[in-house]
């Protein structure tokens, strides 16, 4: 969930100011967790219920290519559509979510089931560190080997360990976003991004306060039982609405399911820098959809529009290539945590009609190309 860069010309004076964030953050995580290294255990917290054409495929992954590293345990769940397809999206939570902010509260909150009546097959993960997946040591978890992870994972995809796939793509969350956007721009083994609130510019104010709502998760009472290692953390309960939500249009009872379904992060997590998400970025060359609520608290204020595509746009076109394919949607009223939302049927639509018509004209007014 968390973005920190600013490729805007005129964002100078931000830019600044996040590069003094990011240490800040930091700073502020370690004195409140610290950095003690704990051996890797899993989670406590039960996997979504069942539903036809998904089933439990984890995967042993390391979190980096050495030959003796470690290995840990990756939950993730495997839904196949009614009818063949060899195409597979693979959905990235953001920080502190696990696979379930994929499949939400009801059925119009599920992103998952509009991937598959598109056609499509989708892999959810727990990212590493969250949900059931195991727990490395904090600082070891890490934007970087977390793309790691993901290559992994879209490895397992293509080869026939998980499926045998010949189109991936990776569908990031906030947060998750980032993370599929390193994994692109180091292994450029996907053929499309998809990146849900995110945007390289943030509200300095909201971000920092953020920061500083983490707290260890151990003295969470929802992880009382789990034992959460040193240097992992959470939101403090009762803090979210205030960042992933818009109050009027969140769905009912998204607070509530927010609060319980929540998961930890590391300090690790918050150690990349603006530099490294800018680098990222410019070195993407597949087509890239963002999708964006309009009353994002985290990206979206005066001075920083995301009433319509064409802001989107505005904002992002600096951070890529000149040569990659960009498109922007804006869901109207419409928080951070966009699933939660009553207009999460639109977001879903925009996302599926864009990737099965990136070379036609999109079949809905929500997406926008992104002329350059």
């Amino acid at each position: 969930m968390l973005s920190n860069t600013t490729p805007a010309a005129n964002s100078d004076a931000r830019r600044q100011t996040r590069r003094l964030l990011t240490p800040l953050a930091m700073a502020v995580a370690f004195i409140l967790a610290g950095l003690t290294l704990a051996t890797p255990a899993a989670h406590a917290q039960p996997p979504s219920a069942t539903r036809p054409g998904c089933a439990r495929h984890d995967l042993a992954v390391t979190l980096t290519s050495s030959p003796d590293a470690p290995q840990y345990r990756l939950a993730g769940w495997l839904c196949r559509p009614a009818r063949t397809t060899t195409t597979v999206q693979v959905l990235i939570p953001g920080l502190t979510y696990t696979h379930r902010y994929w499949t939400g509260l009801d059925q119009r909150t599920n992103y998952t089931d509009t991937a598959l009546a598109a056609g499509d097959a989708a892999y959810l993960i727990d990212r590493i560190s969250t949900g059931a997946s195991d727990r490395p040591p904090a600082d070891q978890v890490t934007t970087t080997t977390e793309a790691t992870v993901t290559h992994q994972v879209i490895r397992a995809l293509r080869d026939g360990t998980i499926g045998r796939f010949t189109h991936v793509v990776a569908v990031g969350h906030s947060y998750g976003s980032v993370i599929a956007m390193a994994e692109a721009a180091t292994y450029r083994d996907v053929d499309a991004l998809v990146l849900t609130g995110l945007l390289h510019d943030i509200r300095v104010d909201q971000m920092t306060r953020f920061t500083t709502d983490l707290y260890p998760a151990a003295a969470d009472p929802k992880f009382a039982s789990s034992s959460p290692p040193e240097g992992y953390l959470t939101t403090r309960p009762g803090s979210r609405p205030g960042y992933f939500l818009d109050p009027n249009t969140a769905v009912r009872g998204a607070a509530d399911w927010d609060e319980q379904s929540k998961t930890t992060a590391t300090t690790g997590e918050l150690t990349f820098t603006p530099d490294d998400e800018l680098a990222y970025s410019r070195a993407i060359t597949v087509p890239v959809l963002f999708v964006i609520g309009a009353t994002d608290t985290l990206f979206c204020a005066t001075g920083q529009p995301c009433t319509t595509p064409a802001d989107i746009c505005q904002r992002e076109h600096t951070a890529f290539p000149p040569s990659t394919v960009l498109a922007a949607a804006t869901i109207p009223r419409t928080g951070h945590s966009i699933n939660l939302h009553r207009a999460a049927p639109l977001a879903s639509t925009a996302i599926t009609t864009w990737l099965h018509h990136q070379h036609s004209t999109p079949a809905t007014p929500l997406v926008s190309s992104c002329r350059r």
